[in-house]
């Protein structure tokens, strides 16, 4: 009789929890369902504050946050190797490079001068902070060098940088972006904590 009522509490604890998983499956389902539709982003890497961006209607511009789809570049597939960027799996947005949306922040548009070299990243002559590229990352593997001698950014050229965070992967390593590459322009709409 024991036995029976303990095999009982145990079929139902397993079935409690089952009942648990398949509403959280839903639950994230519905929810990342809703994000997608009203175009908000979440950036859980410290490039950026980490939180929800909501796409917003604005023209480009310096200091805005925009969501871009890395191109298909050699330093991009290498950095996804790595872990540095998502694969695009539709939720991060459906980028033809295969890559998931990164989000980052606009330091120079055309027209600035801007420089990147082993020392960091200059734009019209204001060496930015937190710029110098690392040579290694965490797993003691190289870092792609970009250099890039003084340059006015032509007509469709931004620089796209983190802004509160050294160990970002961003123009110190990749160079300058196409603005035909952002997606979006985003705000901070949640956000759970800064660095």
């Amino acid at each position: 009789m024991r036995t029976g009522l303990g095999i009982h509490v145990i079929f139902q604890s397993f079935r409690l929890l089952g009942l648990f998983v398949v509403g959280l499956a839903v639950l994230i389902f519905v929810t990342s369902i809703w994000m997608w539709m009203n175009h908000i982003y979440v950036n859980t890497t410290p490039s950026l504050p980490v939180g929800l961006y909501k796409k917003i209607d604005a023209p480009i511009e310096k200091g805005a946050y925009v969501a871009f789809c890395p191109p298909n570049w050699d330093v991009f597939k290498t950095a996804q190797e790595r872990g540095f960027i998502n694969a695009s799996d539709g939720t991060n947005g459906n980028c033809p490079s295969g890559h998931g949306l990164m989000l980052k922040q606009v330091k120079a548009m055309p027209g600035d001068l801007v420089s990147i070299d082993s020392s960091g990243v200059s734009i019209n002559g204001n060496k930015l902070p937190l710029s110098e590229p690392l040579s290694i990352d965490d797993r003691a593997q190289f870092m792609p060098a970009f250099r890039l001698l003084p340059k006015l950014l032509e007509s469709s050229e931004v620089l796209l940088m983190a802004n509160i965070n050294d160990r970002s992967f961003d123009a110190r390593y990749f160079g300058l972006v196409d603005q035909k590459h952002i997606v979006a322009r985003v705000k901070p709409w949640i956000i759970f904590f800064n660095q």
